[in-house]
């Protein structure tokens, strides 16, 4: 295999199954495989985030303030949940986005923590190029492999499983 190169599931799954067999079930190939999509997907998301200067902290942190209603603003707290990122890491990439101008917080001597996170103008428009390069490109990387019926089947599948598990 070439430096750099991921092993191809099968590769991986077959040499599982000869040195370890009882690990190489029907659920290990599926999990196998939504882990590697998952990285897939995710790599090719920020390879369109970083095209806009953007880390995948900031592309998130946008992203997730674009998605909220108007005017597009968060707490501290509710950002780091939604984000999955701890409050010290994302203290740093607020300080980033605020300095560059795509986030805003009020002014006050009260706990910033109290103090809400909010798109400016120039953020939301970065944030909504940015997404448009993601879905652009995520639309491009799916469909290489799948027809728009195999997606679909295949949306309504995880839908199922996940209203289950997160039910």
């Amino acid at each position: 295999m070439k430096p750099g190169r991921r092993q191809p599931v099968d590769e991986r799954l077959r040499m599982r199954s000869k040195h370890w067999p009882e690990a190489v079930t029907p659920i290990a190939h599926l999990m196998v495989r939504v882990y590697r999509l998952a990285g897939l997907i995710h790599d090719n998301a920020m390879k369109q985030a970083a095209a806009h200067g953007l880390s995948s902290a900031e592309f998130e942190v946008l992203v997730t303030l674009r998605g909220v209603p108007p005017p597009n603003e968060l707490l501290p707290t509710e950002l780091y949940s939604a984000v999955l990122m701890s409050s010290g890491g994302l203290t740093k990439v607020l300080h980033g986005l605020e300095r560059r101008g795509l986030v805003a917080r009020a002014k006050g001597k009260s706990d910033r923590r109290s103090k809400p996170v909010r798109l400016t103008a120039k953020g939301r428009g970065l944030a909504e190029r940015a997404m448009a390069d993601v879905l652009r490109s995520d639309r491009k990387l799916i469909l290489s492999g799948l027809s728009e019926s195999e997606v679909e089947r295949l949306t309504r599948l995880l839908r199922k499983l996940l209203a289950e598990l997160e039910g």
